[in-house]
């Protein structure tokens, strides 16, 4: 598409906005808050906008709050997702770090999530968004042998695929990642810290010149290939920090105006967590809801419109596929954030124990019945991660020895 003048536009942009109930750092008391300041007037911002489709992923345990809770809620996204302003994707039920699970527990997670979504939205998903994007080959061919189209994998994990081999051989160095640069700058103080954040404003824009083109495909087994949408941190920063109006030196024209520079099909506009937007916040306030959605209209006065990955025709994804390693969208781009703790290796360690006991019994559906509520609390990933609350924790370790009491007297039947 061409403006006046015969520049090449931006054609579409992308919106995924994560919600997560079990979200490490927000305590439970704290949920109808959430829903007041962001989830609700998230709706309310799309129901008066109703000019594209935005990306909704839900986990399992979000939409079972929700219904319980705010039911309404759910009856006013059933409309928008009817009429396609909202496309539900699917993820693991209750936010699992799938590369960590055995394959029968990633399948499961999986389809339980499929099954919600087709029953609460009526609609078979055709995306899919890893918890913390965490993936590997294996992975993806589980995710495409449940029929799904595409998956998300975070842009910079996906250029250090292509080329970098291993982050503990010591001849080997990988570049700094930009999320690791702006956690360096955010602990700064004064005016090292301007410094740094001046510096990162000029990495933000570098980053979004390469990570324009998100329409690729992974090799998952042999030939079999997988449509993979890059999700660009950059972007979602910069749209944060655009919007929010926080940042005086990243402001909605400088975005606006670095938008219509591109040539691309689609970019990767925002995809992260819609708390970002009426609840948490990276600057002095939080973004409200309704500011991205008045950037969406910005966008479309420009003639670029607010699109899913589904909607791009399959001639525009990359047509040479290009390979895919296990890692993530932590800053380091590993698992180790989820790995590398003592609370975390006794969690890693306490549900192998469970699942030696479930293969034992050939994974019996009876067994998995009455242990498959407390093993989605285990399994979910806000009990490690990023800054898990004590309660977090707590709920995890619980389910565990709810478990072990329920197995126990399996084992005596």
């Amino acid at each position: 598409m061409e403006r006046k003048g015969g520049k090449y536009l931006t054609e579409n942009v992308s919106v995924i906005l994560h919600w997560n109930a079990d979200y490490a750092e927000i305590p439970r008391k704290k949920l109808p808050v959430v829903v007041e300041k962001s989830y609700e007037p998230m709706i309310a911002a799309l129901e008066e906008w109703r000019d594209g489709t935005v990306c909704f992923n839900l986990t399992g345990h979000t939409i079972e709050f929700l219904q319980q809770n705010f039911p309404e809620l759910i009856e006013r996204m059933k409309e928008l997702v009817r009429e396609n302003t909202i496309e539900m994707l699917a993820c693991g039920y209750s936010h699992p770090i799938l590369p960590l699970l055995p394959k029968e527990r990633v399948k499961k997670q999986i389809k339980d999530h499929i099954n919600l979504l087709k029953k609460t939205f009526g609609k078979h998903p055709q995306g899919f968004w890893p918890p913390e994007l965490a993936v590997s080959p294996a992975i993806l061919k589980q995710i495409k042998a449940l029929g799904l189209d595409w998956v998300t994998i975070d842009y910079e994990h996906f250029q250090l695929a292509q080329w970098f081999g291993n982050e503990y051989n010591p001849f080997e160095r990988r570049r700094e990642t930009l999320t690791e640069f702006l956690v360096k700058a955010y602990w700064l103080k004064g005016l090292r810290r301007v410094k740094a954040y001046l510096s990162a404003k000029r990495m933000m824009q570098k980053a979004n010149a390469e990570q324009s083109q998100p329409l690729e495909r992974v090799i998952i087994s042999g030939t079999e290939t997988l449509k993979a949408y890059l999700s660009s941190v950059s972007w979602t920063y910069s749209t944060q920090f655009a919007v929010g109006g926080f940042v005086p030196i990243y402001t909605v024209k400088m975005h606006l105006k670095s938008i219509l520079q591109l040539k691309t099909r689609i970019l990767p506009l925002y995809a992260s967590d819609i708390e970002f937007f009426g609840y948490r916040t990276m600057g002095p306030t939080p973004a409200k809801p309704q500011s991205l959605v008045n950037f969406l209209e910005k966008l479309k006065e420009n003639n670029i419109y607010t699109s899913s990955p589904t909607q791009i025709k399959d001639d525009f994804w990359a047509e040479q596929p290009k390979n895919i390693c296990t890692g993530s969208w932590a800053p380091n781009k590993s698992l180790e954030i989820w790995t590398e703790s003592a609370d975390n290796r006794e969690l890693i360690r306490r549900l192998q124990e469970i699942y030696t006991f479930l293969q034992k019994f050939g994974w019996k559906k009876r067994i998995i019945a009455k242990i498959e509520p407390y093993l989605r609390i285990v399994e979910n990933s806000d009990a490690r991660g990023w800054a898990p609350l004590p309660e977090r924790k707590q709920e995890a370790y619980s389910a565990l020895n709810t478990i072990f009491d329920l197995l126990e007297k399996e084992q005596k039947r």
